[in-house]
């Protein structure tokens, strides 16, 4: 019976860690995100900019690919020099509107950010509550294993 305990607590804290830190760092990311965006937004420079081309990628899945798009965007900063900012994010499809909102870095016009509701604060909000539920598991499995070790 002993061992069948020592198994349980393994498994358990092998689960707590990675639990911990699938969440921590999905927790740590989405805060990261939503300072730089929101330091962006509130000190950087409001511009537009316009998609001049796509990155395209593609992704077999089974006998199918699927093709992903990633906007290359343009912009100009206050003194009108261009600059070029590659997405970070994919999607199935091209952008049905050219033109789109800019924030970037007084100081480092090429330190920039899309705007938008989904790209400035959704998907980080998302991240940020999908990783919530690994961490507060992790959270539960670490208060569980604190108890098998005070009642020994």
């Amino acid at each position: 019976m002993k061992n069948n305990s020592f198994w349980v607590s393994f498994f358990s804290l092998i689960l707590m860690l990675l639990f911990l830190g699938f969440g921590g760092k999905g927790v740590y990311y989405s805060i990261a995100k939503f300072y730089k965006h929101t330091s962006l937004v509130l000190n950087g420079v409001k511009t537009e900019g316009h998609i001049t081309s796509y990155t395209e990628s593609r992704k077999q899945e089974k006998n199918k690919y699927t093709r992903f798009y990633s906007p290359i965007i343009s912009y100009y900063d206050t003194a009108n020099r261009s600059y070029t900012l590659n997405a970070d994010y994919s999607s199935n499809s091209k952008e049905w509107s050219n033109e789109v909102t800019i924030y970037y870095d007084k100081a480092a016009p090429s330190k920039a950010i899309r705007g938008g509701l989904w790209h400035l604060w959704f998907s980080p909000f998302v991240v940020l509550c999908l990783s919530l539920i690994p961490l507060g598991l992790g959270l539960y499995l670490l208060k569980y294993n604190i108890r098998l070790m005070i009642k020994k």
